[in-house]
């Protein structure tokens, strides 16, 4: 079983492709489906084990907090901030201000500006901005199931991941180009054509 995918050929038809992405996504289902079922297995036989780190897990962020809150009191009365081995108290610089505030400062000086890119492009969709231009970029999306794939005999049941068929990988289904169809380069709604 090799680890690696074969390298694409040069020279490739779109059927060929087409066959090599069915191969790929048969080939990753049915190694997806021998890690889950181990997944759930091991869960399953080691439950007690996992429940007992859960509740270990809870009782030490308990213990701790309690440590940390008796610290800080024996602080603030002796302003010692070395209280035992291993337990100190640092002295952290916290900034309060009112939001509204800082932004019309920031406006002001022309300083701590950064744009909100999702906010900026949902505006700039709606308005007519003399420095901004919109173009149309072709993109290939993949459908989760091919004609001729065959739907994978899974006999582990898995939650339906928002009608996608069974067919295909959860991750081949929406890939970067796809996410960008919608959402676009940077992560912002695009106008799909």
């Amino acid at each position: 079983m090799s680890l690696s995918p074969d390298p694409w050929p040069h020279a490739v038809t779109l059927d060929e492709a087409l066959q090599t992405v069915i191969t790929a996504r048969q080939q990753y289902h049915t190694i997806h489906t021998q890690v889950q079922q181990l997944r759930e297995a091991w869960a399953s036989q080691y439950a007690p084990l996992l429940q007992d780190e859960a509740l270990h897990k809870q009782t030490v962020h308990q213990a701790e907090a309690t440590l940390r809150t008796l610290a800080i009191a024996i602080y603030q009365s002796t302003d010692r901030k070395e209280i035992a081995p291993g337990i100190k108290v640092r002295e952290m610089a916290r900034l309060i201000y009112d939001p509204q505030e800082a932004l019309t400062w920031a406006i002001t000086h022309k300083m701590a500006l950064m744009l909100d890119v999702k906010a900026f492009e949902q505006l700039a969709r709606v308005t007519a901005l003399p420095f901004v231009t919109r173009t149309t970029v072709p993109q290939a999306t993949l459908s989760p199931c091919f004609p001729g794939e065959l739907p994978a005999a899974s006999p582990v049941p898995e939650e339906p991941s928002k009608g996608t068929p069974q067919c295909a990988s959860p991750e081949s289904t929406r890939n970067r180009a796809d996410r960008e169809e919608t959402y676009g380069a940077h992560g912002s709604l695009e106008d799909v054509v």
